[in-house]
């Protein structure tokens, strides 16, 4: 260990702590992160404060109570070595530009618990990015050319404010117009700057409390290392802005921002997730076991008892599909979206949670509680520079994710209305206050909803059981019902397992066989190596089973299946081969997804009245019967009415219609829909009219 006493020096502590420090294997770390800096053209290095306490406990002791000046000394000394390894490289950086980063900061402080006594402190704070500005130049030291004599003067710029020279430098020309001073750009010293907002996270929130949130200043490198969504440690100074420009009579209160010296983020996305050796043998271990599918089957959402084939749909789900770039540009997604319908109390709120928990970019939001703007993006008018800005939604702050929407059926229509684009094209577009835009929202949507009625009632269609329009429905590659029907063997099943969830866990025969944060990992490795593409075979069965679904509409029958079913299928084959690790998707399967598929069309896209496949149901939210029935109404209605389109009462429509087979509450019921599309009008009571 450095030997302290008073007289050492800082600086000097610091230099022999960068040049001499050495993990167990005997390797000077600090020395190769500096080698590493300089190779890299970087002008920042990490520096571990448990290192620093381990090596000279006195200078971490010092390091917390004078943060300012002694990471001051610390920059010096690391300035001092890489002049001595590479002058070069130090002379065209120039004095003061190189920067030690801290980390594992012990003084973490909650952002709820800021308070006046901590300021001018170093600390640590956790919390979740949910607003950045553009990045901008900052003058630190402004270089003015006099207009009279031509001489440059250079004045510093403290506290982010712009500052002139009072009067010319020169003894001999003592210019006093400070509006006459032009700044030269290229003389001047300028850094790169950012404000990031830091929100406290969801689960830290008292209860009945309000998120809070500070203001973080980025310089240099720190500068889009992080993006809103993401979840990070910023170690900094707490600062307070300045009292200069106050006037009398105004409040003597202040903001509090953090002067950021470190931010790095704690969630990882998929592609930056730490696989170690150890963890690559058991993923390829897995890839290889013929019951891998089963076995992820069985690790999704533990606490819930069956539904085997929903947790094979959001298993699929959370491995995706391919996503491809065909000639003229055109995309086509490779993620896809899963809408379950069910009773109360079976569950759907803990899937939600527990997909949300271990997708890296995961988002859950509920009902009433999701605006249009808030699901999307808004512009809002930005307080440190006054101009409007853009602010990312909660669907595209989970890019490359997914977002969890619990209460699906209590959003506005108009609300949820906003998600059309996003969920085919990947995209947001938006167009207010002058900004036109389009963002990337490459989301995985896994959404949740009750039946209008409470119960799902099967004489119903899916339109018809549920509070949404046929076009957001449309748009869910697979959509399930979780109908709570009593049945004694699977009541039994239930309690057990629920009961035995309240008493201690699963039992050792129960518990899951891949732990949560091995399966994160295994997914992760699958995503980002492995790219199915569909085998000959896989391409021919799924073929033939969408001709095979097609064929059964020819002849004036309903249409059993679109192309978005055909793409779904596409998507959900490459997912379950990626599962493998397979880069060629199979037969088996195409007869997987198919299978899925078939499950979800045999809940939602049969017309109860025929029991035949209609995917109108879903589409258009009428069937093709339901679509007769009304077109035999309006023919009576136009019969009736004769050319001089006169009002007809409802009495005579029941009659007219009687010969055909429908009854009276039924063709008061279409009347009443008719008049609500606004294909009828009532001039009075107990008539209508055609428009």
């Amino acid at each position: 260990m450095f030997p302290v006493d008073e007289e050492t020096d800082i600086k000097e502590r610091f230099y022999t702590f960068f040049r001499d420090y050495s993990d167990q294997e005997g390797n000077r770390i600090y020395f190769q992160k500096i080698d590493r800096m300089i190779l890299e053209e970087k002008i920042s290095i990490d520096l571990d404060y448990e290192h620093l306490v381990i090596y000279d406990p006195n200078t971490a002791s010092e390091l917390l109570l004078d943060p300012e000046n002694l990471l001051l000394k610390a920059q010096e000394a690391l300035e001092q070595i890489v002049y001595s390894s590479d002058a070069e490289y130090m002379d065209e950086l120039g004095e003061g530009q190189l920067k030690v980063r801290l980390e594992n900061i012990p003084d973490e402080i909650p952002i709820r618990k800021i308070r006046a006594k901590n300021l001018g402190k170093l600390y640590a704070a956790e919390g979740i990015v949910v607003r950045a500005t553009e990045v901008k130049p900052l003058l630190l030291e402004g270089a003015f050319l006099c207009p009279e004599c031509n001489q440059i003067s250079f004045i510093q710029q403290e506290g982010g404010r712009y500052t002139t020279p009072q009067a010319c430098l020169n003894t001999m020309c003592r210019n006093t117009k400070v509006t006459s001073f032009r700044l030269l750009f290229t003389r001047s010293k300028l850094i790169d700057w950012q404000v990031v907002s830091l929100q406290e996270k969801p689960e830290d929130l008292p209860p009945g409390a309000s998120p809070r949130a500070i203001s973080c200043r980025l310089l240099g490198d720190l500068v889009d290392t992080v993006r809103p969504g993401d979840r990070v440690v910023v170690v900094g100074l707490l600062r307070t802005s300045t009292s200069s420009g106050m006037k009398p009579g105004k409040r003597a209160t202040f903001d509090v921002w953090f002067d950021v010296n470190n931010i790095s983020s704690t969630a990882k996305e998929y592609e930056n997730i730490d696989i170690s050796p150890a963890d690559l043998k058991k993923i390829i271990e897995l890839s290889k076991d013929p019951w891998v599918h089963e076995k992820i089957i069985r690790s999704v959402a533990p606490g819930i008892h069956g539904l085997e084939h929903i947790k094979e749909a959001v298993m699929l789900m959370l491995m995706g599909g391919s996503e491809k770039t065909i000639s003229g540009g055109m995309k086509l997604r490779g993620i896809s979206h899963v809408l379950l319908i069910g009773d109360p109390g079976l569950g759907k709120s803990q899937i939600l949670r527990y997909v949300q928990s271990i997708s890296p970019r995961g988002i859950y939001t509920s009902g009433k509680g999701s605006s249009a703007a808030g699901l999307t993006a808004s512009v809002l008018r930005d307080s440190e520079t006054g101009e409007f800005t853009l602010e990312a939604g909660a669907i595209v702050l989970a890019d490359r994710g997914l977002a969890a929407i619990d209460e699906f059926d209590k959003m506005r229509t108009e609300d949820r209305s906003s998600i059309h684009e996003m969920m085919e094209q990947n995209t947001v577009s938006i167009a207010k206050a002058g900004i036109v835009a389009t963002l990337n929202a490459r989301t995985s949507i896994l959404a949740a909803a009750n039946p209008r009625h409470g119960r799902y009632e099967n004489k119903r269609t899916a339109s018809e059981n549920i509070n949404l329009e046929p076009t957001i429905l449309s748009r869910f590659d697979l959509i399930f019902v979780m109908a709570d029907v009593p049945d004694h063997d699977t009541d039994r099943e239930r309690a057990q397992h629920i009961l035995s969830l309240h008493r201690g866990g699963l039992a050792a025969d129960k518990l899951p066989p891949i732990e949560t944060e091995f399966l994160r990992k295994y997914i992760a490795y699958c995503k980002e190596h492995c790219h199915p593409v569909l085998s000959d075979d896989a391409s021919r069965r799924i073929e033939d089973y969408y001709l095979e679904m097609r064929d059964m509409s020819t002849g004036g029958a309903a249409i059993a299946i679109t192309a978005r079913q055909l793409e779904a299928l596409v998507r959900l084959t490459e997912s379950r081969s990626r599962i493998a690790l397979r880069d060629e998707a199979t037969v088996e399967d195409a007869e997987a997804a198919i299978k899925l598929l078939r499950r979800s069309l045999q809940e939602v896209g049969i017309d109860p009245e025929t029991g035949e496949f209609d995917i109108d149901v879903l589409t258009t939210g009428t069937s093709k019967s339901k679509r007769s029935k009304i077109e035999t109404v309006i023919d009576a209605i136009e019969e009736l009415s004769g050319t001089t389109r006169k009002s007809v009462t409802i009495s005579q429509i029941v009659t007219k219609c009687e010969g055909s087979g429908l009854t009276e509450d039924y063709v008061k019921e279409m009347v009443d829909e008719l008049i609500h599309r606004g294909q009828l009008y009532q001039p009075e009571l107990g008539k209508v009219k055609l428009p």
